[in-house]
């Protein structure tokens, strides 16, 4: 079965851009690549985008479904917790930063029992703070500890090690060699945890102010010399890189600051077996330790404690995280895990489709980068190791020739392989719900590309807002430019999620996600039509083509579909948007108010409103095409 060919160009940049950053390439940007005869051209630009504040915020985006972000605790009483988005930021910089994943591993696990840990750590440990806590008079406090500790562990074997551990809760696992026994000895790591708020000094409002705006001047100013000596391929360029990396992880704080954190308990309690999984029914004590099936674990003193775990999961012979790690990846890359069943790599999961490329991306994956210490020709192993950097693995992935192929549809394969597990094209995967918000933002002109930060709170209708807490919190819908931020930055109600974004399937917020649901709906495509953000998209792009240097009605339209998609359009295509702008501008639209409304103008009066509301009319089939929708 032979590869599909490379797919072209401006297919390839639009894959990279929406895959490493989740925004589409700008019209100029394609075309310089187009003209760019260098045979590196391709690798540049995925340096450049690797070295883009923004691919930060996208791969964490990817990191927060595991953590189960949320900016409420969940449960009736939902209340907000104010500085959760610390947390946020700290992923967002931390990929930024290519952190080692194995680092990045023990510091949300156990940042907090780190030799003397800096408040970056201790934000780090805030991961399990990110379960759900029931905040309402009467309830049994020690039950939602317990409930609490219990999603810990089970998200911890499933983000880590791929294991449904949650099922040996009650009784011991019925496909897995995990007993209820090890259950409660991993339990036993989370028991001594105490719940604590750390104090972060910050700046009074006014030094803020001013810190910020510097910081934001000087980001820029580091932006714009990286891509130039990127562009040059100027050696410089990667301490550029390294200049901006800095600079992102000194971002201002402002207000004084509380950071949900852990630290170990100095009454330690002991740990037991809950008896069919009732918090009341103690069964036999048990001391912290992991599966027997696995390899041991070397506690560091005479009682294993959270900071031995996070060592233990990413400690060398480890067989499962650096696997799980690698298929998170190639998952978000190709559409489909090497293996499907990415929180479950046990007896019950489906088996690798391609188990020795699995076996070498994870063992190049958590192997030293010795590539400047040791020859080629004396180095074991199956290639130069990539230190568990996220950066050089996504490099691998994406400059590969597999990454590379065109996804069109291949009827001689519709019998042989029809799901594509053989990697005979690439997959097209329909954009998630957070970068279909962000790329219309983008092609209408309005994205707001501030990098990290406080959550916003988009427009939500009254009825929608007294469904929740029955009425009991407050949703203030943000103005712009707060309301034009990246999809990454909505507020994450719990018990009312935005309900935009759930009609795209976006994670639910309550349990960690590892893979999400992908679907195509007329309820989707309702919104897209209807809702009054892609109505005013589609407003901004109509402006941007009525702008356009080009004079015709052709050359607009050709100008926005650049815009959408990046490509030209065949004849056929402008051929029959320029037929359906025909077709609006000789309709009756309405009077001057209703087209006033339509356009987003105040004021409308003669032909210039019919040809504005014809634009954005047309503007909206651009935005609501497959192909702008889809990553192919």
């Amino acid at each position: 079965m032979a590869p599909a060919p490379e797919a072209d160009r401006v297919t390839l940049i639009r894959r990279l851009h929406l895959d490493l950053i989740g925004l589409p390439p700008a019209p100029e940007q394609v075309r310089a690549f187009l003209a760019d005869a260098r045979p590196d051209a391709f690798a540049q630009v995925v340096e450049a985008l690797l070295a883009s504040p923004h691919f930060g915020e996208r791969w964490a985006r990817h990191w927060l479904d595991l953590a189960r972000y949320a900016d409420t605790s969940g449960y009736q009483i939902d209340r907000p917790r104010p500085y959760a988005h610390l947390f946020r930021d700290w992923v967002i910089d931390s990929i930024n930063e290519d952190q080692p994943f194995d680092e990045f591993t023990i510091e949300q696990l156990a940042g907090d029992l780190l030799p003397e840990a800096t408040a970056d750590q201790k934000i780090a440990a805030g991961f399990h703070r990110l379960t759900l806590m029931n905040h309402e008079d009467g309830v049994d406090a020690e039950e939602f500890r317990c409930k609490a500790k219990v999603d810990r562990v089970s998200t911890t074997g499933a983000v880590w090690l791929g294991l449904t551990v949650g099922c040996a809760e009650c009784h011991n696992h019925k496909y897995d060699p995990i007993s209820q026994r090890e259950f409660y000895q991993l339990y036993a790591f989370f028991n001594n945890a105490d719940e604590v708020e750390h104090p972060l000094a910050q700046a009074l409002p006014e030094q803020y102010e001013r810190e910020r705006k510097a910081w934001e001047t000087e980001q820029a100013r580091l932006k714009e010399s990286l891509a130039q000596w990127t562009r040059a391929r100027d050696p410089r360029a990667a301490g550029a890189k390294r200049s901006l990396a800095r600079h992102l992880k000194a971002r201002p704080r402002g207000r004084e600051m509380a950071v949900p954190t852990f630290q170990e308990s100095t009454n330690a309690a002991g740990a037991f077996i809950h008896v069919r999984g009732d918090f009341l029914r103690r069964g036999d004590e048990v001391r912290p330790g992991t599966p027997a099936v696995l390899p041991p674990l070397h506690p560091s003193g005479r009682q294993p404690n959270r900071l031995d775990l996070a060592r233990w999961l990413v400690a060398p012979g480890q067989p499962l995280a650096s696997r799980v790690a690698v298929n998170q990846v190639w998952l978000h890359l190709f559409g489909r895990g090497l293996v499907n069943s990415p929180d479950d790599f046990g007896t019950r999961g489906e088996r690798p489709s391609h188990p020795e490329l699995l076996d070498w991306l994870a063992v190049i994956f958590s192997s030293p980068d010795d590539r400047n210490a040791t020859p080629a020709a004396t180095r074991p192993g199956p290639g130069p190791g990539l230190g568990w950097s996220r950066k050089a693995l996504i490099r691998l992935m994406v400059t590969s020739s597999a990454y590379r192929q065109s996804s069109a549809w291949r009827p001689e394969l519709a019998e042989r392989d029809p799901e594509n597990i053989l990697l005979a094209r690439q997959n097209r995967i329909r954009l998630e719900s957070e970068i279909i918000r962000d790329v219309s933002l983008a092609v209408g002109g309005f994205l707001n590309d501030t990098v990290g930060g406080p959550s916003f709170r988009p427009y939500l209708p009254d009825d929608v807002k007294k469904l929740g807490a029955a009425g009991a919190f407050a949703w203030e819908d943000s103005p712009a430019p707060d309301k034009y931020r990246r999809g990454l930055y909505i507020f994450a109600q719990r018990t009312v999620p935005y309900p935009t974004a759930m009609t795209f399937d976006q994670a639910d917020p309550t349990q960690s996600c590892a893979r999400r649901e992908r679907s195509n709906t007329p309820l989707q495509a309702l919104t897209l039509l209807n809702h009054g953000l892609f109505v005013e998209c589609a407003q901004g792009l109509a402006r941007r083509m009525g702008a356009s240097p080009g004079r015709t009605v052709r050359q607009r339209i050709q100008h926005g579909f650049e815009l959408c998609l990046g490509r030209s359009p065949t004849r056929a295509e402008l051929d029959r948007l320029e037929a359906l702008h025909r077709k609006q501008t000789g309709m009756d639209l309405g009077n001057g108010a209703e087209l006033a409304q339509f356009t987003g103008h105040q004021a409308a009066s003669g032909p210039a409103p019919v040809e504005g509301a014809s634009l954005v009319a047309l503007a909206q089939v651009l935005l609501n095409l497959d192909e702008f929708l889809t990553r192919e």
